[in-house]
């Protein structure tokens, strides 16, 4: 894997742990933490879970 991909995945996963984290965080604190908001925040949760999966995938080469 080279250098950029790898930088760029490590920048897609902490983005997105981030984002979820402050999205749900300011849903909780105003009371309005539900069904609909974590149906918002699958697409962060999938798709950190894709770079995850690239970060950790064996290339034999």
């Amino acid at each position: 894997m080279s250098k950029t991909r790898f930088a760029f995945l490590i920048v897609v996963v902490i983005a997105c742990a981030g984002l979820t984290v402050w999205v749900a965080s300011l849903a909780a604190l105003s009371g309005k933490l539900n069904g609909q908001i974590l149906m918002a925040l699958m697409p962060l949760a999938m798709l950190a879970a894709i770079a995850i999966r690239a970060l950790s995938a064996r290339h034999d080469k």
